[in-house]
């Protein structure tokens, strides 16, 4: 991948992690340029299939496409940021992200993004009104 699709995908995300949205100033490891649909399949370098995530969001999600929806136990899709506003399927309570749909409880479930470390995280952020 060259370092101007990777340097576009950053600017698009105004770096910020496109699914816990965590600023990149905020975290020790710097963001991933990552396949929203993994190579292993099928998935291209072109930028309508690359997402800026955080180190935790990337590697909790690896190649996974799918999760289960804890409230419904069905099988749907992760949350795509190509494809879907994060509004329609997330929204913050407190330093909570709360999946307000099947494809966001599903995302919140498999990403971990309620972790201790990353509440922690945006609580400190919070606190300075940066989030």
């Amino acid at each position: 991948m060259v370092d101007t699709t990777r340097d576009l995908v950053r600017r698009r995300a105004k770096n910020r992690c496109e699914y816990c949205l965590l600023p990149q100033e905020h975290s020790e490891l710097a963001h991933h340029v990552e396949h929203v649909v993994s190579k292993q399949h099928g998935g291209r370098d072109d930028m309508g299939n690359l997402a800026l995530a955080c180190h935790r969001c990337n590697l909790h999600k690896g190649p996974n496409l799918t999760g289960i929806d804890p409230l419904t136990g069905e099988v749907v899709s992760l949350f795509n940021p190509r494809h879907e506003r994060w509004n329609e399927h997330f929204a913050f309570h407190g330093t909570h992200i709360m999946g307000i749909t099947p494809t966001g409880r599903a995302t919140v479930h498999v990403l971990a993004m309620n972790d201790p470390r990353r509440l922690e995280l945006r609580s400190e952020i919070l606190a300075r009104n940066q989030l």
